[in-house]
Parts: C-alpha cells; sequence; structure tokens
C-alpha cells in the first residue's frame, strides 16, 4: 500500500475538475447567434459552475457547501444531458 501524498487530488476531484472543464469547453463553443437571454444565462452560469468544479479540493478552491441548490441542479442536468447525448442550450 502507498502513502498518499496529501497534495495531490483524489480521484473524485479529478473526476469533478474533469466535468467541470466540459461544462465550460460546452458553453464557451456553443453557438450562441440567436438563442434566448434564458439559454445565454444557463450557458453562463454553466460556465462559472464549471470553474468553480475544477477548484474542489485545492487550496482556497470551491468546497461542497459552495455550490448552491441551483449549482447542484445545472451539474446534473449537465450530466444527464451528456448521458443522452442532448447538449442543446
Amino acid at each position: 500500500m502507498g502513502m498518499t501524498n496529501v497534495f495531490e487530488a483524489s480521484k473524485e476531484q479529478k473526476k469533478l475538475a474533469n466535468l467541470g472543464r466540459e461544462m465550460m469547453d460546452y458553453s464557451q463553443y456553443h453557438p450562441v447567434k440567436g438563442i434566448s437571454e434564458q439559454d445565454l444565462r444557463m450557458l453562463n452560469n454553466m460556465s462559472q459552475v464549471g470553474n468553480m468544479l475544477t477548484t474542489v479540493g485545492a487550496t482556497f478552491g470551491a468546497t461542497y457547501k459552495d455550490f448552491t441548490v441551483e449549482d447542484r441542479k445545472l451539474i446534473v442536468d449537465f450530466i444527464n444531458r451528456i448521458k443522452n447525448k442532448q447538449l442543446t442550450a
């Protein structure tokens, strides 16, 4: 059994960071021409929450309690869209 390095992110933290990067990439590269104000807001929120996910576990990074109910719903909705391949705003 190897020693745990306290400076390395856990597997769970790495999964959250990868999910966060996917959310940010999706919101960055999604075409915005002609989308509604509500969909644009969702893309902006997706980018912000994705960024938070990349910092979970880092010094001064986001903690689980920093995510609001709305943030968590956005994460779950994004995961469900990935599973169903329904990535439309």
